[in-house]
């Protein structure tokens, strides 16, 4: 009897196999044949899945997305406040420091080949930061979307920089640092909401969460 196979599991393990080995070699260093071949299986069957290797980035940025948010959210569920959650995401991060490195720096291989306006118009990238936005809202329960893209901002900033600054930067000061400066930021836009809700009582402030 035939061998059932699940195309799907089968398409998401080879996404892992290419995340590790473009990780390595870099986008634009590899081509689908150099990848099919690294990675164990023929051209034809990379082809089936992927018909070219844009589409095969963009279905690995979409399934890297996915894995981390739903990792992030299994972290930080039953935690209560946005600096909570923060602190543990920053854990994450340490452990895990290596694989967001290569996620930051196979974003910056692809992007790098294309112009401002390219970068506006591709659709794996725009969703990818979409997502981990929305993401990075959900777990954190704040729903300021320009403070997520600052937090996004720090997270690619500091990954970079420890890669040529080394230990000089710490992670877990950073990470305690920026937990403050949140814990601040919130505090004042919500005493800045109740200040405007008693001069306006009749109009609906912003909502962040603590």
């Amino acid at each position: 009897m035939p061998k059932i196979v699940d195309h799907e599991e089968y398409r998401k393990e080879l996404l892992s196999k290419c995340f590790e080995l473009i990780a390595e070699k870099g986008y634009n260093a590899v081509t689908m044949r150099q990848i099919a071949q690294g990675i164990g299986v023929s051209t034809g069957t990379l082809y089936h899945y992927f018909p070219s290797k844009e589409s095969l980035f963009e279905q690995l940025v979409g399934f890297v997305c996915e894995q981390d948010s739903f990792e992030f959210m299994s972290r930080t569920a039953h935690l209560e406040t946005a600096q909570e959650r923060l602190k543990v995401g920053f854990d994450w991060l340490t452990e895990r420091e290596e694989y967001f490195q290569h996620q930051t720096l196979m974003m910056l291989d692809f992007a790098r080949q294309l112009h401002r306006e390219e970068v506006n118009q591709n659709q794996a990238l725009q969703n990818s930061a979409e997502n981990m936005e929305q993401g990075m809202m959900r777990c954190l329960g704040i729903e300021d979307v320009e403070l997520v893209q600052l937090l996004g901002n720090f997270v690619d900033g500091i990954l970079l920089r420890r890669i040529y600054a080394g230990d000089r930067v710490s992670l877990p000061r950073q990470a305690a640092l920026l937990s403050d400066m949140l814990q601040a930021y919130l505090e004042s836009q919500q005493a800045k909401n109740r200040e405007n809700s008693d001069h306006n009582p009749n109009k609906t402030s912003r909502k962040i969460a603590p």
